[in-house]
């Protein structure tokens, strides 16, 4: 639990003019209170008020919770029925009005609040959730998840480069990659490890098949760690022996380009759109911004994708702040040919940025 961030909500209640505030975001829920579980089966939800921490669940969790959630006040309704428990803990507590996390409630949960409460409660929703804006500076403990995470996956990804050949399937390589990471330790993958051989490069989220890999075509690894909640997310595109046509480095060299480019360019006080124009930029200007189909990067944290966004798209201003974790991971996708993308995670600075991938970034895997 961070008392810090507890302290940081309460203080935000106040200016919003709200006594408590409900969160049922998973990863939002496991920050403030310790304990951690992306479980979204009716697992629980948090009531924060000035001087209370409620932490609603079920007898599923009731031990782990109890270890986990130090100092939150645990309440275990009958049958999961959450509401009624809800309203009776403000009405207790005298408060009126309770802020929530609209993203992250169905119309289901919210409709029963509602009819539960009556008149008797006001809620007022937030398509952001300021935990979630919390989140996104990491604290040193976070930090430290994450670089482990990231080393994880960088030593997994050289354990894939010597040991990978040609004629294996895409399948064998995404499950090898899973297999290696949780024996160095990782709870899992953070996400569906990318495999896209050939032309299944041109997809971005293609998902690994049975294709075998063959020598001298692009293949494009998207792949993370998760080390005790926190992911790592980084891509690499290589190819075992010579590439089958020159432009297949050309375009590696570009996109690789774009990347170098974003990363000493980047810092604190410049927007997510500014630092989405460093990498698009070079592409646009290597008359390849038609092939650029994404956002240059996204944070990363107990959540593979969250705040903040780098984007051309941003319709915010926000600018980034010290300590952020972003990726940076321009692509170019050619439909009917193939594609390449390269990504690291890098800690946003005031000055610049640290990276934090190590992975090399060589086209070329020699066999």
């Amino acid at each position: 639990m961070s008392q810090q961030a507890l302290e940081q909500v309460r203080a935000w209640l106040t200016a919003q003019g709200l006594d408590a505030f409900l969160v049922t975001q998973p990863q939002n829920r496991s920050y403030l209170s310790g304990w951690r579980n992306d479980d979204t089966e009716h697992a629980g939800m948090l009531l924060v008020g000035q001087e209370q921490q409620m932490l609603f669940t079920n007898n599923l969790y009731k031990e782990v919770a109890g270890k986990e959630a130090v100092g939150w006040q645990m309440v275990i309704p009958e049958a999961r029925q959450y509401a009624p428990a809800i309203v009776e803990a403000a009405k207790a507590n005298g408060w009126k009005t309770i802020g929530f996390e609209a993203s992250a409630m169905t119309v289901a949960d919210f409709e029963k609040l509602s009819i539960e409460a009556k008149e008797s409660l006001t809620f007022q929703a937030f398509e952001e959730s300021y935990v979630d804006q919390l989140r996104q500076v990491k604290r040193d403990d976070e930090l430290a998840l994450l670089r482990r995470a990231i080393a994880i996956t960088d030593q997994t990804f050289a354990h894939i480069c010597r040991w990978l050949e040609p004629g294996m399937t895409e399948k064998e390589v995404q499950f090898e990659i899973t297999r290696y990471m949780i024996e160095l330790g990782a709870d899992g993958t953070a996400f569906d490890t990318i495999v896209a051989s050939g032309p299944n490069g041109s997809m971005p989220h293609a998902h690994a098949g049975q294709r075998h890999i063959q020598p001298g075509e692009l293949i494009t690894f998207d792949m993370g760690a998760r080390y005790q909640g926190y992911c790592a997310d980084m891509t690499r595109t290589i190819c075992l022996g010579e590439p089958a046509e020159e432009r297949m480095s050309e375009i590696h060299d570009i996109v690789l380009k774009a990347m170098k480019t974003c990363e000493a360019g980047i810092h604190a006080g410049m927007t997510g759109k500014e630092a989405d124009a460093l990498a698009r930029d070079v592409l646009e200007a290597a008359g390849l911004g038609a092939y650029y189909v994404h956002g240059t990067g996204h944070g990363v944290g107990l959540q593979v994708h969250e705040g903040p966004s780098l984007s051309q798209h941003n319709a915010e201003e926000q600018a980034l702040r010290a300590g952020m974790v972003v990726t940076i991971e321009p692509g170019v996708y050619i439909p009917g040919w193939s594609g390449a993308r390269i990504e690291d995670c890098v800690l946003v600075t005031e000055s610049g940025c640290e990276v934090l991938t190590q992975s090399p970034t060589k086209l070329v895997i020699e066999r």
